[in-house]
């Protein structure tokens, strides 16, 4: 038979004043923890506390000043103990930074003295001139020989930039020429009047995109440059009937001037030993292109495939979201150049960077017309790698 009274004594709780018992109050916001301990605890020991009773003691903390004492002699068993409570109010630890010092600060910046170099580049980077929306054979703006002037120019310049930036200790371990479509203007189908306009038939225009891109190559060739040129396909370039493309993306004479390129080359592989043009490595849509160029994922397209926005940054960034979610092959890239509205635009905010590149030609009286706008000519050239820093280009140029 159970001992009844030897079971209650012994789980009997040990008796303390009132309003001095062990426990914690807490709203949230505030509160208070009390404990009988044998000494005046420390901060360990209000850790311990306070996780004892199921807060975290990283996010609480004991409020300085508001420690409470209680303690009184008693007989316990025939003997004098010293019993002794402690009281201190709990709230929310005060997470912030530390304040900064603004004299030592301001100190600083008195001394500091101009660099006198600027850092060495940590790694080989590539050199991007992008060839866009030439519309060779176009009639207006000096037509073909103005622009064919334009681009030459535009050439010799990216060839100086080149050097120049070699000689400001740049890396350059590449030079890509790449041809973001409308290389050619067409003779009907694009746009009014065009044909009338035109001056040059498109034989005639197939044959100076191709000598232009021939110059393009043999510049930097010549400078001892690797030199990768490719392009991709824009609307100017379709093999269209009644104003409609009505083969495939690849029947495209803006891609056909970069694969004719190609088989020239291949005639002399000496001198070309050190040019590659990859006439495959359009993505599985025929209409865009991705690159890793050291280290940066790049993707290029003409941009007439991007449809719905308010303006062209919108534009670009809507679709490119769109194909990011499709996972296709522009979907990872850190970098996205186009053309197609012959005019230059920049941004970053969505935490890739989309860049429209400005036109070659002559301009439009018809755009003019109905829009109002124009933009000046203008070839992008810039610096792309994970070396040139952390937005993964530099030195961008319009030359």
């Amino acid at each position: 038979m159970t001992d009844l009274s030897e079971f209650e004594r012994r789980t009997a709780k040990p008796a303390h004043p009132t309003g001095w018992e062990p426990s914690l109050e807490w709203d949230g916001r505030r509160g208070t923890i009390t404990a009988q301990l044998d000494e005046e605890p420390d901060a360990a020991v209000w850790d311990a506390l306070i996780a004892d009773w199921g807060l975290d003691p990283a996010r609480t903390q004991v409020e300085d000043g508001s420690l409470q004492i209680r303690a009184w002699d008693a007989s316990r068993n025939g003997e004098i103990v010293r019993m002794k409570y402690y009281r201190c109010v709990i709230k929310p630890r005060e997470v912030g930074v530390d304040r900064a010092d603004v004299e030592a600060l301001c100190r600083a910046v008195m001394k500091r003295k101009p660099a006198k170099r600027k850092p060495e580049p940590a790694g080989d980077v590539g050199f991007l001139v992008l060839l866009s929306d030439w519309q060779l054979g176009k009639g207006e703006g000096g037509g073909s020989a103005a622009a064919s002037e334009r681009i030459m120019t535009a050439i010799d310049l990216s060839l100086l930039r080149y050097n120049e930036l070699r000689a400001a200790g740049r890396s350059v371990g590449c030079v890509y020429l790449i041809g973001l479509g409308d290389i050619v203007e067409g003779c009907e189908g694009y746009y009014p009047m065009q044909t009338y306009q035109a001056d040059l038939s498109d034989r005639e225009q197939d044959a100076l995109a191709r000598r232009l891109l021939l110059y393009a190559v043999n510049s930097f060739v010549d400078a001892g440059a690797r030199v990768v040129a490719m392009g991709v396909p824009g609307n100017h370039g379709e093999n269209r009937r009644n104003g409609k493309a009505f083969t495939d993306f690849r029947d495209n004479r803006d891609y056909s001037a970069f694969t004719t390129l190609a088989d020239i080359l291949a005639v002399n592989p000496e001198r070309y030993s050190h040019v590659s043009v990859p006439v495959e490595a359009l993505n599985d849509d025929d209409l865009t292109m991705t690159l890793e160029i050291f280290g940066v994922p790049v993707s290029f397209a003409h941009g007439h495939q991007f449809r719905s926005g308010a303006n062209a940054q919108a534009k670009m960034e809507g679709w490119l979201k769109g194909q990011a979610l499709g996972r296709t092959g522009v979907s990872d890239a850190q970098l996205l150049f186009a053309g197609h509205l012959h005019h230059f635009v920049i941004s970053e905010s969505t935490g890739r960077t989309v860049i429209q590149v400005p036109a070659m030609d002559g301009g439009s009286q018809w755009y003019k017309s109905t829009a109002g706008a124009s933009a000046p000519t203008g070839m992008v050239s810039l610096v792309v790698g994970a070396a040139a820093g952390p937005r993964g280009w530099d030195d961008l140029k319009i030359l």
